[in-house]
């Protein structure tokens, strides 16, 4: 009888213990494979995770901008940006980054204050709608012996069709048959052309001119002029190049939202075209027969206006049901020879419940990713991490 009472408390202490560990296995299951799927989805926000600034000269700017892009139903919100050594500076341009726009992770190489090859870390924490940790990887080798003067090709603000040319002067110190082989450009609209002016005892002097094309499309661009040298291991020397070109007439919306519609659905919309000096419409297209136009068509000098409104009106196809359009507005001014372009959006549906549920179509919803990738629909986070 004894026996039996051990038995029958050690096949208790057995259960409790299998039960035990189970609880504990769900548990654990519960707190740490969705934060492993969390990562996944994270992670897939961002394109580029390593970046190399190469050779650079001390003192030179070298920054790096690495695209956070939200292709999600819900918004992202970043809690903190860090980094691992204060050779690298880290900053974040938003917090929050709603369905279909972008962010970016500005990584800043300290050259003013380090030498040598140095590394870092940037993490970057994200807390909304799930938490998740994002590591990008940075690296780049400071040297003394190249310098730029300035340290950088800063275009500033460009008008559209302009162009403009700066000057840089590059020196090297060190080898006496050192020279440079090559000039590469990271943007097709910066072109570069190098002349020595100098070799004496080692110490090389060159005088860099870069242009940017009349041709440059207007918006921000942060780009690379690449020294390519005899030097063999290290050959790789780049600059930074950038600037923002600006329409002389500026265009709001930039993007133009038409709506959720249905079928036969006719809408009006308003766009307002400024500029420092007055100017007039010559002509407004768009290959989309759906839409109209009403402006101050150029006759005399009396149209012209610092500003200008157009009224802009669509009509949703009749047979046509659950489509999206995306078109192209081209207005011709008589202020510049190039055409300013208006992307419209547009979306029919079958019927107004449809309209009244629709999540697809959101004013701030239109990316330059967005647009490229055809206006695709936004994706649950949980889609991605569930296994």
């Amino acid at each position: 009888m004894f026996w039996n009472k051990i038995h029958e408390v050690k096949i208790m202490q057995r259960n409790f213990l299998k039960n035990f560990l189970t609880v504990q296995f769900v548990i654990i299951f519960l707190i740490y494979v969705p934060n492993l799927f969390a990562q996944k989805w994270a992670e897939e926000m961002f394109k580029v995770k390593n970046y190399s600034f190469g050779n650079v000269s001390k003192n030179a700017k070298a920054e790096y901008d690495f695209v956070i892009y939200n292709p999600y139903l819900e918004d992202i919100h970043i809690r903190s940006v860090s980094s691992s050594c204060s050779c690298t500076s880290v900053s974040v341009d938003k917090a929050t980054i709603k369905t279909y726009e972008t962010a970016k992770v500005k990584a800043q190489f300290n050259t003013d204050r380090f030498l040598g090859e140095r590394s870092a870390t940037l993490t970057v924490v994200i807390d909304q709608p799930y938490y998740a940790t994002v590591q990008l990887q940075v690296k780049g080798n400071i040297r003394t012996n190249i310098n730029f003067q300035p340290g950088e090709v800063n275009f500033g603000s460009v008008f559209a069709g302009n162009g403009s040319e700066k000057e840089v002067i590059f020196t090297y110190q060190g080898r006496n048959n050192w020279q440079v082989t090559e000039l590469k450009s990271t943007n097709q609209n910066v072109a570069a052309e190098l002349a020595e002016i100098s070799r004496n005892a080692g110490q090389v002097k060159y005088r860099l001119k870069v242009k940017l094309s009349p041709n440059a499309s207007d918006g921000y661009f942060n780009d690379r002029i690449i020294l390519i040298s005899n030097e063999g291991y290290n050959s790789e020397i780049p600059i930074m190049v950038q600037g923002v070109v600006k329409q002389g007439i500026t265009v709001n919306p930039s993007k133009l939202f038409v709506g959720n519609l249905v079928p036969g659905q006719e809408v009006t919309k308003r766009i307002v075209l400024r500029a420092e000096s007055p100017f007039a419409i010559k002509e407004i297209t768009c290959p989309n027969d759906q839409y109209s136009f009403t402006f101050q068509r150029a006759r005399t000098n009396t149209q012209s206006s610092t500003i200008q409104i157009v009224t802009v009106s669509y009509k949703a196809p009749e047979s046509v049901v659950r489509q999206q359009f995306t078109d192209t507005i081209r207005i011709m001014t008589d202020a510049q020879p190039t055409a300013l372009e208006l992307q419209t959006y547009a979306k029919v549906l079958a019927d107004d419940d449809e309209v009244n549920n629709s999540e697809l179509l959101d004013e701030f919803a239109f990316s330059e990713e967005m647009k490229q990738s055809g206006m695709r629909e936004g994706i649950n986070i949980l889609s991605r991490t569930n296994p």
